[in-house]
């Protein structure tokens, strides 16, 4: 909701102190749903010698804004009103846009999703408003992906918008400062959104295009499913930078069948740097199996639990979007619980675990597709 991701130290520092958004009801703010929408239009970025004194007058009237409409949630009809209104316009008003969807899905929840995504659809990432406020546009995303709602019309705004970007994100999320890589981002917007996000990358390989940056993707959140479109781009690659990451896809979730394609791999048809890449890392991959990967993943020696518990304990990992310190990941390995039940829950957790936003996502992940792996070799 505020101009904070702006370019020099002191405007960055000023907006973590005028952090959004401040929910409360003020005695100076709006008074009726249309002045406290107006106060949204219009907004550029601030310039000038005056640029801070700008950026503060815009984040108090900006967060006056949201204030106002969480203390008057019958007054959620005017938001929507009236960000119809905007996203029909000829020319379109970027942050008004973004913020108004945002403020909108926010307290309304999956069912502004799909009128969510149409603001999207008009949003130019590009816009100097917009790239002030990638932290806004990144949480805006994030939250339309956990909806699981008008998935197939988010998909190709993260092709748009995210599939290629360069960009890190910094920001604050109490009681640490998250830094995502350039890696980072895209992994989170598409992981959010789980198997569907993976089934749409997947497809996307047979384009021109992309074909690199999808790859490193599906090693993230892919699984066995995606091994057939992966397998289909190793068969024509020569290349150390393609053939490099099929192998990494096809070993890390791609299951006995990525095993199979990997090990099928004709080393006399790659150029010289993927055929010693390939034959660095033959031995490796003819040992893979269930056992190799239960060996690795952590255990706790002398903990014993049962099939119930382990089950209760997914439960509340799944609840709590993947975090746990009570179950060890190879106790879930070797259990009798349902191997195609359990791979469900796994996927749903895994998915689920991008909802935190945090560093911490990717530790787990880690973990989470070891053990997807080993149990799609089970």
């Amino acid at each position: 909701m505020s101009l904070r991701w702006f370019t020099s130290l002191t405007l960055f520092l000023l907006a973590v102190l005028l952090a959004k958004p401040a929910l409360s009801a003020t005695s100076n703010g709006p008074t009726s749903a249309r002045e406290a929408l107006d106060g949204l239009r219009g907004i550029q970025v601030p310039s000038g010698p005056d640029s801070a004194t700008q950026l503060s007058t815009l984040n108090k009237k900006m967060d006056a804004a949201w204030s106002f409409f969480k203390a008057h949630p019958d007054s959620l009809s005017a938001v929507e009103a009236a960000l119809k209104q905007a996203i029909e316009a000829p020319e379109p008003d970027a942050f008004f846009l973004l913020d108004v969807a945002f403020l909108l899905l926010t307290h309304q929840g999956e069912p502004a999703a799909d009128l969510a995504v149409s603001a999207l659809e008009r949003i130019d990432p590009a816009a100097d408003v917009i790239r002030a406020n990638t932290e806004e546009l990144f949480h805006f995303v994030m939250k339309l992906g956990a909806s699981g709602r008008a998935t197939a019309r988010l998909l190709p705004q993260l092709d748009r918008i995210y599939l290629e970007s360069k960009a890190p994100l910094h920001f604050f999320r109490a009681p640490h400062l998250v830094k995502f890589t350039p890696g980072d981002v895209p992994c989170m917007v598409y992981g959010v959104v789980g198997e569907a996000a993976a089934s749409h990358l997947a497809q996307r390989l047979g384009a021109p295009g992309s074909q690199q940056s999808i790859l490193e993707l599906l090693s993230m959140f892919g699984s066995e499913s995606d091994t057939p479109a992966v397998a289909t781009v190793l068969a024509t690659a020569r290349d150390f930078d393609t053939v490099s990451r099929c192998v990494t896809f096809l070993l890390q979730v791609g299951g006995p069948s990525g095993r199979a394609a990997a090990l099928a791999i004709d080393p006399a048809r790659l150029d010289p740097k993927a055929r010693d890449y390939l034959a660095k890392h033959r031995a490796d991959m003819e040992k893979i199996s269930f056992a190799t990967m239960v060996a690795a993943l952590p255990k706790v020696d002398g903990q014993s639990l049962s099939d119930r518990k382990i089950q209760t304990l997914l439960d509340k990992m799944e609840v709590n979007n993947g975090q746990d310190n009570e179950i060890p990941p190879a106790a879930i390995a070797k259990s009798g619980l349902p191997k195609e039940r359990l791979l469900e829950q796994l996927k749903r957790i895994r998915t689920r675990s991008f909802r935190r936003e945090t560093n911490h996502v990717f530790t787990d992940l880690r973990i989470t597709n070891l053990l997807i792996n080993a149990l799609q070799f089970k």
